[in-house]
């Protein structure tokens, strides 16, 4: 008996070929992008992960700069799988250029592991040192020491400095010459890759030495320190690698690290950080919400037409002896064809897209390294596919499975009596049709024939309209442009990098006065950022602060803190406005009893855990006198001393945003360069903004670029770069948001094109009636254009008003979400005014298609036939 209701639910899909051909293809397309989209993503960023490891090594992270107890910790740790280990040195110092390099030993404490560089995918030419009077360079630290050009067997004499910190927390400074002979090179095993193709690269420059081993000794025994790399416990596949990559940071807070230890393989784990983002089947983006609703919408519609133009039939067969499961399970049947055929057919189609994409798509890492664009089939992204179609097919099918287990004996009498008894027309109704004429009147009270059909269609559209108007707002491009502001303040900075030493790298006032008297140039902002320390009791500190450094001292709390020199001009430029209490650049540029007056930051942000300002001296108020430990330059020597200076202003919380902060976010001191020379020793600048005077003078700007970077050994960020790079992520985020507008505006159609025209051949018999009566085709053309026009007017209302809904939204977001960064208002609510007229053309043109295309056999067909048809 159950195969009679099969094979019936399977012919009236026949019957309606063209609506079960349409609800297939939609699934099919939607199915398809939403699996390629996610499986090009996946498969590119698993290539990439693999192509990084084999280009940076598959260590996970690397802990610098901590003690042997802690270390020993982070290598006996179940979590870790391997760790290798070699002391910190501190550094090399080429005072001509400005730079420097880490100094390591070669080999570790309880180490003796032999494949630390094949952990980082580097290989060594030559020999290991067998004393502290050898060395071994890679080719980074061989650039930077001016020994590029075949190092091994040259001798070398630099400065090794090494900062440290005595049980009691009080900093130390150890300084000396050093020569060594280079005996080894160190390389990288795809040395062609670099910082313009990966972009997250740092060149730090590493050398070893034999180090503080069996007698020998390089620095004093207490400034030894060590650094590890290790490799968590992570299985051997690459899903294992990403669940936990993030135990990294956990390690760091377990044993009290400090967060400015922790350099983790950044290339390899921002891809592993990728995967876990696209693989995360909790996340849905709007847009994907906005195709399974389109999705749910149509196959309701469908089916709601389907199974209602089959009324008589199904009260037929109750009449015979089916019961309500027997005619539920009709349904049931075509939903589950079209779940089943139409997600397999879906998933199938969009492999073949992925395919296609990921030839299209290969980048120059996975060409170097010689790792293949293949698919990686991620169940998790499958499962997510698969839940997302059967589920909205489930969700849209409940309600017509309901409808139609309520039919009774008696409704086809019923409807076929409700047809012809819709009551007297409303006074409303009267007004509006001798007002407009009884054809336009009919076309817009066409619509309310099927109220339900009718809204789903709506709805369709106005989700479309969300898709334009949310993707394409300028309030995306607005908070860019911000963002942008945020981080770069100039159109070219230069300023110290990891590789450049902070005491000797500087920018010659010759070189400045070159740049500023280049064309194109608008204006140049010279100044020094140097490292200092404060020192203070550890009872005046946050403990938080103390918590998130791993900060020790058992009377003193002594820190890194950023020291910085103005020229008077620039203070009142970009320091004075962020000055509490209408403080001015008066206030922190002489002395007041004796003490040097500055302006100081008190504010750190942990972006880590809290995402929350914190106060660092817990009651720092102007005129407190606080204790900074610098770095003196007396002569050739460098002499660590005490200084005490005077708060004259505290700088506001969105200094770190708006204003000229320095990454990391640190205590700062800020004062007039005319003070430098008594707290440091010396003049000069190692910082520099330029301005140009056009963007878009392209060929100008490009001298400049390239002035700079031939003359100034520093770190270079470049604001157009980033403008590009945003420039990139803003065209493919509005490439998806227009092919789901696009996949979302045909289902549109389809569903107003199925609604209209059953919509008509329900009313047939009034519509040939009347043209028997006299009605024109141009009366009737009249009809079709006011009901295509009322679904867009109705339609653009409502997606105008979902847009502007979520515009708000977004806009109050980011004005929260940026509050953090002390900033009290981040942005304004625009109307995508341009946006909104692009949508209601659109849903416009839509609408009058689709009603066109329905009417297009009424219109060609004579009374006669029509008449015979009803008969």
């Amino acid at each position: 008996m159950k195969q009679i209701y099969r094979k019936l639910s399977y012919m009236y899909m026949k019957k309606n070929k063209s609506r079960t051909i349409m609800m297939f293809l939609v699934v099919i397309s939607v199915t398809a992008f939403l699996l390629s989209m996610d499986m090009i993503g996946i498969s590119q960023t698993y290539n990439n992960a693999e192509a990084y490891k084999k280009a940076y090594g598959d260590y996970h992270s690397e802990y610098v700069d901590i003690s042997r107890e802690k270390m020993a910790k982070v290598a006996a740790d179940k979590r870790i799988e391997y760790s290798d280990n070699v002391q910190n040195l501190g550094f090399l110092v080429n005072e001509e250029n400005g730079t420097k390099v880490e100094l390591k030993s070669f080999d570790g404490y309880n180490d003796d592991s032999g494949n630390y560089f094949d952990r980082k995918a580097q290989i060594m030419e030559g020999r290991a040192p067998k004393n502290n009077n050898e060395i071994v360079v890679d080719t980074d630290s061989a650039n930077n020491l001016g020994i590029s050009e075949n190092p091994i067997g040259k001798t070398i004499t630099f400065e090794l400095r090494k900062s440290y910190k005595l049980p009691n927390g009080e900093e130390k400074l150890y300084s000396e010459k050093k020569t060594f002979k280079v005996v080894g090179l160190v390389k990288r095993e795809y040395g062609e890759i670099n910082a313009n193709i990966v972009g997250l690269e740092q060149k730090r420059g590493l050398s070893y030495t034999y180090g503080n081993f069996d007698g020998q000794s390089i620095i004093p025994e207490e400034a030894v320190t060590y650094d590890i790399i290790t490799r968590f416990d992570s299985g051997n596949s690459m899903d294992d690698e990403v669940k936990v990559s993030g135990i990294l940071e956990k390690i760091a807070t377990d044993y009290e690290l400090g967060r400015t230890s922790l350099t983790p393989n950044s290339n390899y784990l921002s891809e592993l950080y990728k995967i876990n983002d696209i693989k995360d089947i909790t996340f849905i983006g709007y847009d994907t919400i906005v195709l399974v609703i389109t999705v749910i919408l149509l196959v309701f519609n469908m089916f709601n037409i389907i199974w209602g133009e089959y009324i008589r039939e199904i009260s037929m067969l109750r009449l015979i002896g089916a019961t309500k499961k027997n005619i539920r399970r009709m349904v049931m049947y075509q939903s589950l064809i079209l779940m089943v055929f139409g997600t397999a057919i879906g998933i199938a189609v969009g492999f073949i897209v992925t395919k296609l994409g990921l030839m299209l798509s290969r980048d120059d890492v996975t060409k170097i390294t010689g790792v293949a664009s293949k698919i990686y089939v991620d169940t998790d992204v499958i499962l997510k596919t698969v839940v997302f179609s059967v589920g909205a097919i489930i969700i849209a099918t409940i309600p017509p499975i309901i409808k139609v287990g309520r039919v009774g004996c008696m409704d086809a009498i019923t409807v076929s009596g409700s047809k012809s008894g819709r009551g007297k027309q409303s006074k409303i109704g009267s007004i509006v049709q001798n007002k407009i004429g009884i054809h336009r009147y009919m076309g817009i009270r066409n619509l309310w024939i099927k109220k339900t059909r009718t809204l789903v269609s709506i709805l369709t559209i106005a989700l479309c309209g969300y898709m334009i108007m949310y993707t394409f707002s300028s309030m995306q491009t607005e908070v860019d442009d911000k963002i942008r502001r945020i981080y770069y303040k100039y159109d070219i900075k230069v300023s110290q990098g990891i590789y450049n030493d902070v005491e000797s790298f500087k920018i010659s006032k010759n070189t400045i006065e070159n740049i500023k008297d280049m064309d194109g140039v608008a204006g140049i902002y010279p100044n020094f950022d140097g490292e200092a320390t404060f020192v203070t009791d550890k009872d005046n500190i946050n403990e938080y602060f103390k918590e998130y450094y791993g900060l020790d001292g058992s009377e003193k709390t002594e820190y890194k803190t950023h020291l910085r020199f103005y020229p008077n001009e620039m203070i009142k430029d970009r320091v004075e406005p962020y000055m509490m209490d209408n403080k001015t650049t008066e206030d922190i540029e002489g002395k007041t009893d004796g003490y040097i007056n500055v302006a100081v930051f008190n504010s750190f942000y942990d972006p880590i855990k809290t995402h929350t300002y914190y106060k660092i001296y817990k009651d720092l108020k102007v005129g407190d006198i606080i204790t900074i430990g610098v770095n003196y330059h007396n002569g050739d020597k460098i002499e660590k001393k005490n200084l005490d200076v005077r708060v004259g202003a505290i700088l506001e919380q969105n200094w770190q945003s708006q204003g000229d902060a320095l990454m990391p976010y640190r205590f700062e001191v800020i004062t007039s360069e005319k003070n430098m020379k008594e707290i440091v020793g010396f003049e000069a600048y190692n910082n520099l903004g330029v301005n140009y005077t056009d963007l878009e003078n392209t060929s100008d700007n490009k001298k400049v670029e390239m002035y700079v970077k031939e003359n100034i050994p520093g770190a270079i960020s470049i604001k157009e770069s980033f403008l590009q790079q945003q420039n990139s992520e803003q065209a493919k985020s509005e490439s998806r948001g227009a092919t789901n507008a696009i996949l979302v505006l045909i289902i549109s159609g389809i569903s107003i094109f199925c609604t209209v025209k059953s919509n008509l051949m329900e009313r047939r018999k009034e519509i040939f009636t009347m043209r028997a009566l006299g009605m024109s085709l141009k009366d009737m053309n009249k009809m079709n254009m006011y009901e295509s026009v009322t679904y867009a007017v109705l339609s653009i209302t409502v997606g105008i008003a979902i847009s502007t809904y979520k515009l708000i939204e977004f806009v109050n977001w980011n004005n929260y979400a940026y509050t953090n960064f002390g900033i009290e208002h981040f942005m304004d609510f625009t109307f995508p005014y341009k946006e909104a007229i692009a949508f209601a053309l659109v849903a416009l043109i839509t609408c009058i298609v689709s009603v066109k295309l329905a009417n297009r056999n009424f219109r060609n067909k004579e009374i006669s036939d029509g008449m015979r048809d009803i008969e």
